[in-house]
Formats: C-alpha cells, sequence, structure tokens
C-alpha cells in the first residue's frame, strides 16, 4: 500500500511514526519547507516539524480544549487516545515528568476566585517539554524516518493538487525542484498544518468538500512580571480562562500561558508577521507571556475569516514598518496614545522582545476588540493584581488561522471523496500539538486497520 502524508507537522509526523514498523506499507512524507537541520528559527510555520517545533512544547493532556475531536467520539475514547499519543512525545523526548503537579485545595480556590469575576477556570495536566526538548523530539523523529527503508521524506516539496478520479482521491501533484511531479497513491491524509489553511481553502473550493467555518481568534500577546501570575502558575503551569464580555457579549480567551517565557515573531505565508510566544525548560525570562483572544464567528454572507485574520495582521505589519510586530504599553492603550520607544525603555516590565516597534494597536484592531480586551485585562486584574498595571506589556497582532473545518467522520476520512483524510489544525479540527497527534493517530489506525 502507498501512502502520501501532506505536511510534516504534529498530525503528519504522528502518523507517519505509526506507520514506522509496518514494512507492507510505503510512505511518503511531503514538506513545503526546510528538512531540520536546514530550517531557521524565523522559519516558526514551516519546514520539518511544522508550527510545534520551536514552540515551547506544551502537551496540555485533556479533552476540554485544544480542538473539536470530542464532536467526532466520546470523551473516554479520546482520553485514551491523547494517553497514547502523549506517550510518543514523552518516550522519544524523554520528559516524563508533568508541570501541573497541583495541589487539589489551591487549584479550586483559584476556580473559585475566578467564578466570583465570572471568569471560567479550566484546570488541566500539562506536559512541558521546553523548545529545546520539542526541537529534539523532532530531530529523532527526522532521525527515525530517514533510517527507515518504507518512509520518505521529501521536503521543499509543495503538494499543488490533489489527482481525483470521480469522488476518489488517487494521488498527487507536487512541484519538486521546479518540475510537476505525479504520483499514485493508495490513501492520502492531509496535514498541512495552520500555515496549510488557505490551500485547504482551495481544495475545499475546487472539489466541493464539505465545510463550517471555525470562530477565527485574533488578540494580542501580553506580558506581565511573573510574580503577577506565579499564583495561578506554580499550581497548573498554564492557567486557562475563559470570559464573556460585558459590552459585545464576546468570548475571550487566554492561550499558550508561558511563564518565564519569551515573546517571539511568527512568520507565516508571503511574510505575514504574527505574534507568538515560547519557554525553554531550563532557560527563564522575569517574565510571564500569553495570548489573550478574541473569537469571532462569522455568519451569511462572509464566509472568508481567515482573509480578515490575514487584513488585520497586515495592517499592523505595515504600522511596524513592514516588517515587524508593534508594542505598547497598557498604560499608553488606555490612554489613547503611542508608545514610544523612550516609553518602552523606561517601561518597569522590560520586554522579551526588544526589537518590537512601539506603536499604537487602536490603530490596528477594531473599536470592539480593544473594548473586548481591555474589559477582561481589567477582570483578570481582580484575581491576577498588576495585569492592569500600566506597565503591562502588549504585542500584536496575534492571529489563529484555522477557520475551515473540514467535514469528517470519526475516523478522520473526508466525507466527499474517497481515499482522503483530513486531520490536525489545518482541516480546523484541533488546535494544538496533543489534539493535532491524535487526529494523525486515528488516521493511521484506519488504515492500518482496512
Amino acid at each position: 500500500m502507498r501512502i502520501a502524508i501532506i505536511g510534516a507537522g504534529s498530525a503528519g509526523i504522528t502518523a507517519a511514526y505509526h506507520f514506522l514498523k509496518e514494512t507492507g506499507i510505503q510512505v511518503d512524507l511531503y514538506e513545503k519547507g526546510n528538512d531540520i537541520h536546514s530550517r531557521q528559527r524565523n522559519e516558526v510555520m514551516s519546514g520539518f516539524g511544522g508550527a510545534g517545533t520551536y514552540s515551547d512544547g506544551k502537551l496540555t493532556l485533556t479533552t476540554e480544549y485544544g480542538g473539536w475531536l470530542t464532536d467526532y467520539m466520546s470523551e473516554r475514547e479520546l482520553e485514551v487516545l491523547i494517553e497514547e499519543a502523549d506517550d510518543i512525545w514523552k518516550n522519544v523526548s524523554g520528559v516524563l515528568e508533568l508541570d501541573s503537579k497541583s495541589n487539589y485545595e489551591a487549584v479550586k480556590d483559584l476556580e473559585y476566585s475566578c467564578s466570583r469575576q465570572n471568569l471560567k477556570l479550566y484546570p488541566a495536566k500539562i506536559r512541558h517539554l521546553g523548545t529545546e526538548n520539542c526541537l529534539l523530539f523532532i530531530r529523532k523523529m527526522y532521525e527515525m524516518f530517514g533510517q527507515s527503508p518504507h518512509i520518505k521524506i521529501h521536503c521543499n516539496s509543495e503538494v499543488v493538487d490533489l489527482i481525483v478520479d470521480g469522488d476518489r482521491v488517487t494521488g498527487l501533484r507536487t512541484t519538486e525542484n521546479g518540475e510537476t511531479v505525479e504520483r499514485e497513491y493508495d490513501k492520502i491524509i492531509a496535514a498541512v498544518g495552520r500555515s496549510g489553511n488557505s490551500w485547504m481553502q482551495g481544495i475545499v473550493r475546487k472539489y466541493s468538500l464539505g465545510y463550517d467555518l471555525n470562530p477565527v481568534d485574533i488578540g494580542v500577546r501580553v506580558e506581565v512580571p511573573r510574580s503577577v501570575t506565579d499564583h495561578f502558575t506554580n499550581q497548573l503551569y498554564e492557567f486557562k480562562i475563559k470570559y464573556y464580555t460585558n459590552g459585545f457579549e464576546d468570548e475571550v480567551r487566554t492561550f499558550c500561558v508561558n511563564p518565564g517565557g519569551f515573546v517571539a515573531i511568527e512568520r507565516n505565508k508571503d511574510n505575514l508577521l504574527t505574534v507568538n510566544g515560547h519557554s525553554y525548560k531550563n532557560r527563564k525570562s522575569d517574565n510571564t507571556n500569553f495570548a489573550l483572544l478574541v473569537s469571532t464567528k462569522f455568519t451569511e454572507p462572509f464566509d472568508e475569516p481567515l482573509k480578515y485574520g490575514e487584513y488585520i495582521a497586515r495592517l499592523a505589519n505595515m504600522l511596524a514598518g513592514g516588517d515587524n510586530i508593534i508594542i505598547q504599553r497598557y498604560g499608553d492603550l488606555t490612554r489613547g496614545r503611542r508608545s514610544t520607544k523612550k516609553r518602552i525603555e523606561k517601561n518597569f516590565v522590560h520586554p522579551t522582545l526588544p526589537d518590537a516597534m512601539p506603536g499604537d494597536l487602536s490603530f490596528v484592531l477594531p473599536y470592539r476588540y480593544i473594548s473586548d480586551l481591555t474589559e477582561t485585562i481589567e477582570r483578570l486584574n481582580t484575581v491576577m493584581p498588576g495585569m492592569s498595571d500600566p506597565n503591562t506589556l502588549l504585542y500584536g497582532v496575534e492571529v489563529k488561522f484555522y477557520s475551515v473545518r473540514l467535514k469528517v467522520d470519526g475516523k478522520m476520512r473526508s466525507a466527499n471523496l474517497e481515499n482522503l483524510y483530513c486531520v490536525g489544525d489545518g482541516a480546523g479540527l484541533t488546535r494544538g500539538i496533543i489534539q493535532a497527534s491524535v487526529s494523525g493517530l486515528i488516521a493511521a489506525k484506519d488504515i492500518l486497520g482496512e
């Protein structure tokens, strides 16, 4: 049997790993970016390992967030698969301990404090690999695949299109070394990741695939002293908090919390820059950073949430000089003035991304988003005093691109095209390393079952 996997991110790698010992299967793993040895630190989104490679390697071991896989299976079934995917990451990376060694009573106190302020706290088990160990995991996977006689890695190979015969996918059309190559396959796993969401949208339209629209998440990355968040992160490592604003009744959530972490620039397709954050296992800063995201689900007639998010990000890039992101003090935002280099230099909180361009996020984000974000920061301040301090830093913008959600069954099989599996963030089914890995695992298991 010949299998193609499009994308070497968390979902694609996990699927390929499941085929390692299957000698009767030939797997071609396609990645549009560089191999792991050629990949540069600023190539955050593409390259072998996908967007997770230079992340902080945070495995969120819960069914409550990180994706929508509970729409396709029971919570218990998903829990078992999460444990299996976690075992792969744990054993290959060598990071065996959990970071959420929380005291039950202390966590209950935090939940109670949040509930009194209409904040919903979601505790979860966390395995924090750290950026260095996440990269180690990816390198080991690359080495194992390279030594396998029946898994072939095709880096710098962009899949241009599917080859479709009636309602069946029979192969792929790729570009390699400037030439178009066509290959036939029995099964294809599309694991294109967030950076491949636009590609997936093109496939959806060309072949009339069924889909729904996920919310688009747009917001900022917040940076505060560790002391502001320590009483949460010492118990949970990552606090997942959701809030519905009074002004617009919008959902705002915290995401990707990095105690002792560093803010980073994420370079997407066509040189689109957004902000992100990560943290190391053994190297710490004096700050905590996290994303604060407003979720918006668009309705008819608008069906291009991805383009809307890109538009907001490009506006921020333009105002930051074309090749940078914006940094602003919270006190400057609430006073209606731009942050300047001098104000940032004098700021009590020192930025972990010092090259960001001082500016004014109110020229980028619509009033509704600014209102949602400031209201949430003020509400977080009631349980984390110091959050709404004028010295708090905001970086913008952060956008999560996973708007198109492909229609699949419980085995991740496309509802429209036979032999096609759609998995991971690029299919709009997950939004994080561990559930993306699970979706790849489900597809691989189903193929082996056949």
